[in-house]
């Protein structure tokens, strides 16, 4: 009988430590869970303005280059610790565009001091219904030229007002045949002074559009800027543009010293993935006698977030273009989030893993924007602290990785030969 009391009281004790073992490398493990989760790593004040319920901050270029890519990791968080529901506001709404074409016809042509005079009558679409109009076409004659023109407005063809100034020109590549009058104007009456036209040009026809568009919301832009690099290769001009900071870039314009040229591009991703533009991809220069017509801006379809951009020039048999800067117009996101008076709020961003929220908040986006809605503006960036590294106490011998195994195989040993023993007393 003592033996067999010997027996199980060896065998509690064993099981006993075995338990605290067990205990002792859950510990371990869940320490070692706990150290692989990443934090938030960068943090800003927001600072409020205005009383109403709801406020607005724009990001700056701190955050875009510290959070995640798409922005799934920004946090507002209250003093409490906890989270404040948010959405973004990323730009233009959808835009509801409208267009109104008149015709016209040609009631009276005159030269005076050299210029030619074109008055045109525009034809109402409606009796009784105003025109309204902001921009002219006008048809041009053949041949490479360039004209000085000078728009009048009249309501009665009689008295007339100076409206624009613009030019009229063909070349071999390049045509400009329509003058942005600026805001609309109800005119029934349009001269064109041809100045200097000593070739006696003809414009035979002009249009009158009026081009409404409705937008829900504007975009917050700004402009910068980047670095960049240049490489010629085969013939084509290399414009590597840093990005480094994401940042959504929709305007991308080149200053050059070099004259007379004109030029195609390509735009392309850090991909290498061909990005879309506005218009025809090309940029150019023309100096004529007493004018200089040029177009060196570039304008994405959609905003850029590529880590760099690479515009492809084409510059065929001639020199390469002489860079000397270059320019970007980005896009600024805009947050909103509800104000329930558990400030001070701060931004947090920098966490890769994190993932996108999804708040409620978005749902009453419309109702939100009829408020009167304060903008804030972000505090210096606060970069987490990390803590030091310092040599670790020597870890008790039971809690060392090969201890603690060969502990477990030594105590499960023991307990199969005792068990072992108990169940053959008789041996």
């Amino acid at each position: 009988m003592g033996r067999l009391k010997w027996i199980r009281r060896t065998s509690v004790i064993l099981l006993v430590m075995f338990l605290v073992g067990v205990c002792l490398g859950r510990d371990i493990i869940v320490a070692v869970s706990q150290d692989g989760q990443k934090e938030w790593q960068f943090s800003k004040g927001i600072e409020l303005q205005g009383s109403g319920p709801y406020h607005a901050l724009f990001l700056d270029e701190e955050v875009y280059a510290g959070a995640a890519e798409n922005l799934r990791d920004l946090r507002i968080m209250n003093q409490k610790g906890q989270f404040v529901p948010y959405y973004i506001d990323s730009g233009y709404g959808e835009a509801k565009e409208q267009t109104q074409i008149y015709s016209s016809s040609l009631v009276h042509t005159a030269m005076k001091d050299g210029n030619t005079l074109l008055d045109y009558k525009i034809t109402r679409v409606a009796d009784n219904v105003d025109i309204q109009g902001n921009l002219l076409s006008v048809e041009l004659p053949e041949g490479a030229f360039l004209k000085h023109i000078k728009v009048y407005g009249s309501y009665d063809g009689n008295q007339w007002e100076l409206v624009e100034q613009s030019e009229l020109y063909r070349t071999d590549q390049l045509v400009k045949n329509s003058i942005d009058l600026g805001s609309e104007y109800k005119y029934e009456y349009y001269r064109l002074s041809v100045l200097n036209n000593v070739e006696k040009l003809t414009f035979p026809s002009l249009q009158l559009t009026h081009n409404t568009q409705e937008l829900e919301w504007l975009v917050h832009t700004k402009r910068g800027k980047p670095s960049f690099e240049v490489k010629q290769k085969d013939g084509f001009t290399q414009i590597i543009v840093n990005n480094e900071n994401r940042l959504q870039i929709t305007e991308l314009q080149l200053f050059t010293e070099s004259n007379n040229y004109t030029r195609s591009y390509e735009l392309y991703d850090e991909q290498g993935v061909r990005i879309d533009t506005v218009g025809e991809q090309e940029i150019y220069q023309l100096d004529f006698k007493d004018a200089q017509i040029s177009n060196r801006m570039i304008t994405a379809t959609d905003p850029i977030r590529s880590s760099f951009i690479t515009i492809e020039i084409n510059n065929r048999d001639d020199l390469p273009l002489d860079i000397a800067g270059f320019g970007i117009a980005y896009i600024v996101d805009k947050l909103v989030f509800e104000d329930k008076g558990e400030g001070p709020y701060k931004l947090l961003y920098g966490n890769t893993p994190a993932t996108k929220p999804q708040y409620d908040i978005v749902n009453f986006k419309s109702h939100i924007e009829q408020e009167d809605v304060g903008l804030g503006k972000l505090s210096i960036q606060v970069k987490a602290q990390v803590p030091a590294t310092t040599k670790e106490d020597p870890a008790w011998w039971l809690q060392q990785k090969l201890w603690f195994n060969g502990m477990i195989v030594v105590v499960s040993l023991v307990l199969i030969v005792l068990l072992i023993k108990k169940m053959n007393p008789s041996k």
